[in-house]
This record gives structure tokens, C-alpha cells and sequence, in this order.
């Protein structure tokens, strides 16, 4: 009960706090999963963004490579920290975005997940991942020369969230907000990380 209330106490903050009040660069992508229709708890994010004049893209997962390259360039011109935000699809895409953001030198401060199809395999340039999963929904973990910090947090067991509402839940929206202001009012854009030749994505390893 205790923890119900917080969550609220912390929605309510969000929705009053002055939309002024966020001054720090920063770019956050929300990935939307198969054909836009599941995924409509990103557009909370937007707009909660928006209102605090942060800069802020909505996109399908199949625009994940073009929005790599849009990133990569924020980045190197000094408008990090980069963010990204995907649920179903959305959050394998995140995973390519990083991907390809690693090999073009750039970095990414966070990523939060949800339900992302199979095991993400982080590459080296993502400072932290956050990853919710459930009956649908695989875990994140360390790639090649990653030391990202990695939360994997199993919803299976809360009978009020499933794949198609878990993005949606006051709750874990609250706290993804939260986790977001966070890296954003620190600055802080990335672990170190030089640019790197492509190479495929390895398979699952130990979790995190």
C-alpha cells in the first residue's frame, strides 16, 4: 500500500511540477511496437515530455535506423544525454539503435524496455538499461565490453499487468519518468566508448 501511494505522490509531482523546470540538453526516442497500436502509453511520456519542452520523438520500431543515425549526430554535437524508451518491438529496436549509435562513436545514457521480444544484448556504449518482461518479453543482458548497469524486473507475477499494459501502468510510468529526469538533469551522456567496426549482435548471455 505504501509503495501505491508513492507512486502516486510521485504521478501528481510530475503532472504539477513547472513545465519550465527542465533547462538540461538532452533527446529521449519512444519506440512504438507493431503498427503503433499497442504501444499508446508512449505518447504519455511525449506529452508529459513536451510539457517540460524536452525534446522528445514518437516513432515506429522500424525507424530505428535512421533515428540512430539522427542520435548519433545530437550526440556528437553535444545534445546528449540520448535516451530511449521501447515497448514490444520497440524495445528490440532500442537495442539496434544502440547498435548502431556504438559503431557511428556515439552514446546512450538509458534505456527502459518493455516486454522487448527475446534477450537484448547490450552493446558497449549504453550506460544503464532498464527492462521490464513478463510472460511475454525476454531479459537484457551485457555484450561484448559492456559494463552497463542492467535491471531486469519480472511483472509474470502481477496479474494486472500483461504485454499490451504494461507501458500503460501509472506505476511504472511514474518511475520510467522519474529514471528519465534523472539522466537528463545529470548530464551524464555515457559510459566510454570509441567508434567501433559493425558487427552482429551476440547471442543471449548471463543475465545482469
Amino acid at each position: 500500500m505504501r509503495a501505491v501511494w508513492l507512486a502516486i505522490v510521485f504521478t501528481v509531482g510530475l503532472i504539477f511540477a513547472p513545465a519550465g523546470a527542465q533547462a538540461a540538453p538532452g533527446h529521449v526516442y519512444l519506440l512504438k511496437g507493431l503498427a503503433n497500436v499497442f504501444s499508446t502509453g508512449l505518447d504519455n511520456y511525449a506529452a508529459e515530455l513536451t510539457r517540460r519542452r524536452i525534446p522528445v520523438t514518437v516513432a515506429n520500431h522500424t525507424e530505428a535506423a535512421s533515428l540512430a543515425n539522427e542520435a548519433a549526430r545530437l550526440y556528437k554535437a553535444g545534445k546528449g544525454p540520448i535516451v530511449i524508451v521501447g515497448h514490444s518491438l520497440g524495445g528490440a529496436a532500442s537495442t539496434q539503435m544502440a547498435e548502431i549509435m556504438q559503431r557511428e562513436g556515439a552514446k546512450v545514457a538509458l534505456i527502459v524496455n518493455y516486454g522487448p521480444p527475446g534477450n537484448q544484448v547490450i552493446p558497449g556504449n549504453v550506460a544503464r538499461v532498464v527492462n521490464y518482461y513478463g510472460v511475454v518479453g525476454g531479459i537484457a543482458v551485457r555484450g561484448p565490453g559492456s559494463r552497463a548497469s542492467i535491471t531486469n524486473v519480472n511483472l509474470g507475477s502481477d496479474p494486472a499487468i500483461n504485454h499490451f499494459n504494461m507501458e500503460k501502468s501509472p506505476r511504472l510510468q511514474a518511475k520510467t519518468m522519474g529514471q528519465i529526469l534523472s539522466v537528463l538533469r545529470s548530464g551524464h551522456r555515457g559510459p566510454k566508448v570509441a567508434r567501433t567496426p559493425q558487427q552482429h549482435s551476440a547471442s543471449a548471455g548471463v543475465a545482469q
